[in-house]
């Protein structure tokens, strides 16, 4: 159990982790509101899958520093013996696992909502086939390697979600440099 000496780095990594799924959050509403006009259902579903993904990741994250924290100092104590040791390594992987389910579902619903919310911008004029492509592409590589690791366990299995953390990088930025040129050229005219 190497926590103290990791707790600045994972608090750094949860304060960022936080700062990008409520920006993220911001992109998939901007992005619900840019398409409600043209597809309603796919749009409104979309962002709902979006928002529960990305709150979904950020409970992950926080909980791994708050819920470690003690866990680490318990075991850390001078006065722990061998056995309460051995209990609190057990608790630890419990712990583990429940982060890891927050961060399977919430990459799940994220990949959903790239996969709705593309279906949606194939209608858009202002997205069309292109980005919608990319979007639902995105969504499903994303779902694949989700859905990969449940057949790999431990450490393995969060390196192969990482697709989703992959796809996330992608579709981010993009969405969020074409939502931003569309405000621009709404605000022009």
């Amino acid at each position: 159990m190497r926590f103290p000496a990791n707790r600045a780095a994972l608090a750094m990594s949860t304060i960022l982790c936080m700062a990008t799924a409520f920006l993220s959050v911001a992109l998939v509403l901007a992005l619900y509101r840019v398409l409600r006009g043209t597809s309603l259902a796919p749009a409104l579903f979309g962002s709902m899958f979006g928002v529960i993904g990305y709150v979904g990741i950020a409970l992950g994250d926080v909980s791994t520093f708050f819920a470690f924290d003690p866990l680490s100092n318990l075991y850390h104590d001078p006065a722990a013996t061998p056995e309460a040791q051995a209990t609190v390594v057990l608790l630890w992987q419990a712990t583990q696992g429940i982060t890891y389910t927050f961060a399977f579902i919430g990459s799940l619903f994220m990949m959903m909502c790239f996969i709705v919310l593309g279906v949606a911008m194939l209608r858009a004029p202002a997205f069309g086939r292109r980005f919608g492509g990319v979007s639902i592409v995105l969504g499903v590589i994303g779902v694949v390697g989700v859905v990969a690791s449940l057949f790999v366990t431990g450490e393995t299995g969060m390196q192969v979600m990482g697709v989703a953390a992959f796809a996330n990088i992608i579709f981010l930025p993009l969405f969020g440099w074409k939502v931003y040129r569309l405000s621009r050229a709404t605000n022009k005219s």
